[in-house]
């Protein structure tokens, strides 16, 4: 089914929704676009892994100027929860914590807003995983979940398109080398970029992720 049908289709069912926004990352660039022209209100989630960095919140930043009806929630990403329970990266170490879910952040989010369908970026092309995940779903919509996933079928260059013809903001790119992840904090690649470009940036995940330094460290002086 085409992206827009799917989202037709939900919005016969409702005037909002939730959407999960990475703010720098192109499909959720395009998807924001596409849900602000078709429901009254759409409510997008930015999972920050470490907060306030500048970088992303231009992404945020352009949105809110753009389009009149979506509002943003900034919350810790899911994965937060596991890297102070592990010590990643030097960060300050809780074995206590409990692990959190995507999911679990939803459906507070769900109750929060009384909205009851969220949309998802997530592309078969994106890897085995959600290939399979993507493929068990009847035209792009989980019916018992209340999630759709509209730019399923889309390949990458698709989705770049998408975003050169409607004049959107580019994509978050630091790399030609490899994709971008957004805050990718492991990657030395993505940390020389913020050196370069962002150091006030950089300076905050040090702050956060300590082991962070000795990575483009070793990446600088290999």
């Amino acid at each position: 089914m085409f992206y827009t049908k799917i989202i037709e289709k939900i919005r016969t069912d409702s005037e909002e929704c939730i959407l999960f926004h990475s703010a720098t990352g192109k499909d959720s660039i395009m998807l924001c676009d596409l849900l602000a022209k078709k429901f009254n209100k759409v409510i997008c989630v930015f999972m920050y892994i470490v907060k306030d960095l500048s970088f992303e919140n231009r992404y945020i930043d352009y949105a809110k100027k753009k389009y009149t009806n979506i509002e943003f929630i900034i919350t810790p990403h899911y994965c937060l929860n596991s890297f102070i329970k592990y010590g990643y990266l030097g960060i300050k170490k809780d074995e206590t914590i409990k692990k959190n879910r995507i999911s679990t952040i939803n459906e507070k989010i769900k109750i929060t807003t009384n909205i009851k369908w969220t949309a998802y970026g997530f592309k078969k092309n994106d890897g085995l995983t959600r290939r399979i995940m993507l493929n068990r779903l009847e035209e792009g919509i989980c019916y018992n979940t209340k999630k759709f996933y509209p730019v399923m079928d889309l390949k990458n260059n698709d989705v770049l398109r998408y975003i050169k013809d409607n004049d959107l903001i580019e994509p978050f790119k630091y790399s030609n080398d490899r994709p971008s992840s957004g805050c990718d904090i492991s990657q030395p690649l993505f940390l020389k970029y913020l050196k370069e470009k962002y150091p006030n940036d950089l300076k905050k995940i040090y702050e956060q992720f300590p082991f962070c330094e000795a990575i483009l460290f070793r990446y600088e002086n290999k």
